[in-house]
């Protein structure tokens, strides 16, 4: 071949490599990549760490509108100081990573200006584990202001003093997420918290609300040593979730009980109810040693109705006498010893009780065998 001929050839393979060149370089290396972050950094666009983080002190700031994805990282801190700190303006995102080993894992941080107008965080994918307070959503201390809307989502809390926490007005949505050896799994102090389709294992206490309201639904609470307390005023409601292995699996000596379509297998105490009463309804007790306490004295109605009672110490057994206790539509099989013991209770009919220990088989209500 003549030199002529080879050149403008050399020249083609030479451009065509230096174009490849360029092209696996530009897909390499993001345009907005830039040095990894480092402890005590304000965040001012989405980053992503490239490895784990341990910080001496404080972790990392986040500016409104910012996303800090962990990348599978974990970012770790001296057992004190705040992990990550969010602004409480725009919509801030952590996610894909564990934190762990702070005072507060995740934190808002209070504006100065009084105008400042909140934005929501969310929590995906993250573990937070061995922090004093996991992901703080309160509002400022006393006022309440300031408050940033949370949305935690298929995120574990594993052996925190508390996992979650909604005070001073602070909202949270949870949900597809396990809390597990913690002392307080969520603990709702003058919030608002639901929870759906999340698991609570062997947790001090799993949901605490005091003077706060809340919604469970589709979620499972086992092994706990209490899963759900209610202080005070405290407003919770219960559906179609699953308590097992408790000391007390329900405690809402503090407030009213409202549990529905839930439940209850091998718990010492299923359900306590308050002086100021409440609701069990539709809901399946098994293999438990006292299914729905009912106090010493009631201030309102307490509802037991459409219930199921198999094979516990007792069916129902209640010597309050107060007609406040409104029983019906129960059915009450196979338990050791009393099948419905409730004198002096609001018969509501259509209870039935049969192969339960102790005879007659039904005291203060009237009871058919099938």
């Amino acid at each position: 071949m003549r030199p002529s001929a080879v050149l403008p050839t050399l020249a083609l393979a030479a451009a065509s490599t230096l174009a490849v060149t360029i092209a696996v370089t530009l897909v390499a290396t993001p345009a907005h990549a830039g040095p990894p972050p480092t402890c005590g950094s304000t965040l001012t666009v989405d980053t992503r760490l490239r490895a784990d983080l341990t910080c001496p002190a404080d972790g990392l700031r986040l500016a409104p509108g910012v996303t800090l994805d962990l990348g599978g990282h974990t970012l770790r801190g001296p057992g004190t100081g705040v992990g990550v700190a969010v602004s409480n303006e725009g919509t801030v995102t952590v996610r894909n990573g564990t934190l762990a080993d702070w005072g507060h894992a995740v934190q808002t941080i209070f504006p100065a200006d009084e105008e400042s107008v909140s934005g929501p965080l969310v929590v995906r994918r993250v573990t937070v584990q061995d922090n004093a307070v996991g992901v703080s959503a309160s509002g400022e201390d006393t006022t309440g202001r300031w408050r940033k809307p949370t949305t935690v989502d298929r995120s574990t809390f594993l052996r925190n003093d508390i996992g979650l926490l909604v005070a001073w007005f602070g909202s949270a949505e949870v949900d597809r997420s396990t809390f597990t050896d913690n002392r307080v799994g969520l603990f709702n102090d003058a919030g608002d918290a639901t929870v759906t389709d999340s698991r609570f294992l062997r947790n001090e206490r799993g949901y605490v609300a005091t003077e706060a309201s809340g919604h469970i639904e589709g979620s499972t609470f086992a092994d706990n040593a209490t899963a759900v307390r209610q202080n005070n005023v405290g407003s919770v409601t219960i559906v179609d979730s699953r308590f097992t292995g408790s000391v007390t699996a329900v405690d809402a000596i503090g407030w009213e009980a409202a549990v529905s379509g839930s439940t209850f297998v091998s718990n010492t105490t299923a359900v306590a109810v308050g002086e100021y009463g409440g609701a069990v309804i539709g809901s399946t007790f098994r293999q438990n040693g006292t299914t729905v306490r009912v106090p010493d004295m009631l201030s309102g109605p307490a509802l037991v109705q459409d219930n199921t009672f198999l094979r516990n110490a007792d069916g129902l057994d209640s010597t309050l006498g107060d007609p406040y206790l409104e029983v019906g539509g129960n059915v009450a099989r196979g338990n050791t010893g009393w099948g419905l013991h409730v004198p002096g209770a609001t018969d509501l009919g259509g209870n039935t009780a049969r192969n339960n220990g102790n005879e007659p088989q039904c005291v203060g209500v009237v009871c058919a065998t099938s």
